[in-house]
This record gives structure tokens, sequence and C-alpha cells, in this order.
């Protein structure tokens, strides 16, 4: 036989826990698009799937594997190929076809050059690192397989991943590289979904190669909605830190906050609206612990359906026995979903009351101390800004934090647009620069409920949501993104090009 001779011997499809709620709003025209496409590249061979056959039913005959780990599932898969036909005893040719997800924009051009590389090369497993998820399968051999143990952290393109060497790999690498966008046509999520059915829409038929062209014209395609809130919840602060933009600009404003209500009526049009999983941060100008209603809050942003993680940046600084208290109590699933992040760049207490402009260093390393006594471990960070008088302290505040078992985040410094002094130890820019992820995914509210263009420019606000919808909110942002992706940074409105928090993401 020769080594080109042979085919997949089954499809196997895995979702998820939770994925076949996402399925149910698809439209039906993608599901049997999906399956059309699979028997235009594979004929008639099996085809498995872990969940939904129900909903999958009108598509063709599917074999139901029971499974909620993919590890299992998989190896049931691969079980079940027919024998090897190769008549030799050292390759075993027998290898299935695996979508993680719902494809509904498998490319078939680039999937059939990608299995006509595994068979010319024998491979074990045959992937693309830079090509999104849902455009091409992935080829796994029965020998990859077996040679699995019986648990694994993680997936097994994880175990791959880690374990490379090891195997006969094929890594298909297609232009563009489009990893940066972060697409995912795999109807994993609601995003994932959504950005599905916009390119659909658009062009049933769309290639890969056309999808870059496809954004740069239709900037909404990529700019669903939000997965990053943040929510300066109160205005003022008690420090006076040297690196703070607070010390810039004026602070007219202090003492102003956000009601429970306004946080409420916020997350019901979230939900109604996007539905996306987002990540809320309670920050800006101010402290949030200043806020007299903090539980409140929390409670009101833990119950947002949406809700991917609820993060608190704080000096940390205040009396915290009531919070402290107040988490104690509160349910495990809801507190694995609270995160803190203390804001403390120095571990010497002469240069701590110099920076943040009050004494407080052993206050504030106390109150770490009981929170760590009731947060899940991984949620509670300590942050150092990597700036000039700091710089030697790093080593040594790692060592201190790691010893005591608690996160530590090396914060890039940011001058809010030459606002503020540069104190950056080095400049770690692009040399390229590319579109906004902050006018893409991001959204700041400030204390009286208006939305600032961006975080940079907090005193340019495109909406105020005690008055507009969020919609029309989000909206008035795309202008602003539509110049950033197509590289006319000087059009946004914002001061792009002054600014080198372009290319972080939040979440």
């Amino acid at each position: 036989m020769k080594d080109t001779d042979y085919n997949p011997g089954s499809v196997a499809i895995f979702l998820q826990d939770g994925q076949i709620e996402i399925i149910r709003k698809a439209d039906p025209a993608l599901l049997e698009e999906f399956f059309a496409r699979i028997k235009t590249l594979f004929g008639e061979i099996p085809i498995y799937i872990n969940s939904g056959g129900e909903i999958f039913a009108p598509y063709g005959s599917l074999d139901m594997l029971d499974e909620i780990s993919e590890l299992a599932f998989l190896k049931k898969v691969s079980e079940a190929l027919p024998p090897s036909a190769s008549g030799d005893p050292d390759w075993d040719e027998a290898f299935f076809v695996y979508f993680p997800g719902i494809c509904p924009l498998l490319d078939i051009d680039l999937s059939t050059e990608l299995l006509n590389r595994h068979k010319r090369y024998i491979s074990q497993y045959s992937y693309s690192e830079n090509i999104s998820p849902g455009i091409i399968p992935v080829y796994v051999s029965r020998e990859f397989m077996a040679t699995l143990p019986a648990e694994i952290k993680g997936t097994v393109h994880d175990f791959l991943i880690k374990n490379i060497n090891n195997y006969d790999v094929e890594i298909f690498y297609e232009p563009p590289d489009l990893r940066q966008y972060r697409l995912d046509f795999t109807l994993s999520e609601n995003r994932s979904l959504k950005m599905t059915e916009s390119f659909y829409k658009l062009n049933r038929k769309v290639k890969y190669k056309e999808m870059l062209p496809a954004i740069l014209k239709n900037p909404a395609i990529f700019r669903q909605g939000p997965s990053y809130i943040e929510i300066e919840v109160y205005r003022g602060c008690e420090y006076s830190c040297t690196f703070c933009p607070r010390q810039f600009i004026s602070n007219g404003s202090d003492g102003n906050f956000l009601a429970p209500d306004f946080l409420r009526t916020l997350y019901a049009d979230l939900d109604n609206q996007f539905a996306f999983p987002m990540t809320v941060c309670f920050g800006g100008m101010g402290e949030p612990l200043l806020h007299k209603d903090l539980e409140a809050l929390i409670l009101e942003t833990l119950n947002f359906k949406s809700l991917k993680e609820l993060i608190i940046e704080t000096a940390f600084y205040t009396d915290v026995e009531r919070l402290i208290g107040f988490i104690e109590k509160m349910e495990k699933g809801s507190r694995s979903k609270l995160t803190f992040i203390v804001n403390l760049s120095t571990l010497n207490e002469k240069k701590y009351a110099g920076m943040y402009g009050k004494a407080e260093l052993k206050k504030v390393l106390a109150n770490i101390e009981k929170l760590g006594g009731v947060l899940p471990k991984e949620n509670l960070h300590v942050q150092i800004l990597k700036i000039t008088e700091v710089e030697e302290e790093i080593e040594n505040y790692f060592e201190f934090f790691e010893k005591k078992g608690i996160n530590i985040v090396l914060q890039k410094y940011n001058r809010f647009a030459e606002l503020m002094p540069e104190k950056r130890v080095s400049d770690l820019t692009p040399i390229k620069r590319e579109f906004c992820w902050h006018l893409a995914r991001d959204i700041y509210i400030d204390s009286q409920g208006k939305v600032a263009l961006c975080r940079q420019d907090f005193n340019n606000p495109v909406g105020d949501l005690k008055k507009d919808s969020f919609t029309s909110v989000w909206e008035n942002g795309l202008k602003s993104f539509s110049e950033s992706i197509n590289g006319n940074h000087s059009a946004t409105g914002a001061p792009c090009l002054h600014c080198d928090e372009w290319y972080t993401f939040n979440a």
C-alpha cells in the first residue's frame, strides 16, 4: 500500500460542557453547512460526537459517545478505528479527523491540503498553529492516542505541545497569520457564534484568506462587543502615589460614586444585548474600597450572568474587617470569581511612604495576610510596577511573596499617553503598530456613568450610560476602532500615537 492510499477512518467532534446551549442558539443553516462540508471532504465515514445527538439528528447519522472528558472520548474514537491495512507491524496508518467544536466555516481547500501532508509525511498528529480554530481540523493517528497516559492535565493538544519532540508532527502554516485577532469559529461561546454568523451572512463561502480583508472592510464583524469593563465605582483616593495619573489631572470630581442599581441596570443591558463572557474591574481614578456600599456592588457584579471574573484593584490600605467577613460568608462558586490585585510596588517602608504618600506598608501587608485566609490562593495577587524606583527590588520582592504562596504581577508602567513622567525600565513596545485591543474590546465607565473613548483619555466621553443605551454607546466607538484597525492611528480621536498600551490585552 502506498503511503498516500489511506484515508481517515472516522470523524470525532467533541463539545465542551455547556457548549450545547450555545449551539441551540445557532442558525440551523450553520449546522447543516458544517456537516455538508464534512461529507464533501471525507465522504460517508462514521461521525462520533459526545453530546447533543437530538440537535444534530437532521444532518446525518452520528454515533454518540457520552463522555465529558476529551481524552476518554478520543480514546474511544481511536479504539473504534478499522484495523491497519498497511501490513507493516511497525506502522499503523489508521487515523481520524478531530473537530474541537462545530465548525461551519471549515475551509475545504486548506483541510484537504493538510490531509494530503498528513498522509504524505506519515504524521502522527497534524495541525496548524496560525490558522484560527474552526477553519481546519486536526488529524490524529491511533499511534499517537496509544501513547497517551490514563490522565492528562489540560487538553490532548496541550499534551502534544508539551511533548512535541516525541512525535512525528506536521505543523501547517498558511498566511495570513491571524493569531493576534484571537478569532474562534468553533461555536465555543457566544462571541464565537456571533462572529461565525457574521462571516457566514457576509459570504457563505468565505475562505480563510478572505477573512482579514473582510474584517478591515467591516470592522464591526470583529468588534462584536466588550470583553473587559473597567468601572470607576468611586472617584477619589487618600493616597498621593507618584506613579498615579491622579497627581497630574484635576480631581474636582472626587467623591462621586456609582450606586448598586446603576450596575444592576448595566449588567441587565449587557446580558440582553451581548451575553459574551466579560471581565469586570473595579478601578479607574479611585480606590474602590472607599465606596460605602462596596459589598452591594460586589453582589450585583457576581449576579451578572455573563461575568467571567470580577477584579478589584486596590492599594488595600483601608480597614478591611467587614470586607473580609463578607468574603468569608460567600458561596464557594461566587468567591472563585472574585480576584484582588493589590497595588504594592515596594517592600521598603521608607520608599513606600515616599511613593504612596503615607506610611501604611505594615497595615497593607497585614491586610493581605487576612485576605489570603478567605480568598482562593489563585485569586489573590500583589502587583509591582516595573519602574526605575524599584528595579533593584524585584528579585527580593518575588522571593518574599513566593514563599507565602501569593501570586505576583510584574506590571508594565502606563504613562497615560505621556501625561506622566517616564519611569519605564525598558520599552518593550512592538516595532510595528497594529490595532488597539482596548478600542476593540474595552469599556471604561467613570463614577458619573460616562464612557470614555479609552482609559488613556478619560476626559473624552462617547456616551453617558445614565442617559444612553449601552448599544448606542458601544457603537459610538466603532469609528475610532475602524481607523485603528486600518492603520489610521492619527484619526482615531484618541491619543494613540503617544500611547504604548495598544498591544496589551486585558481579557
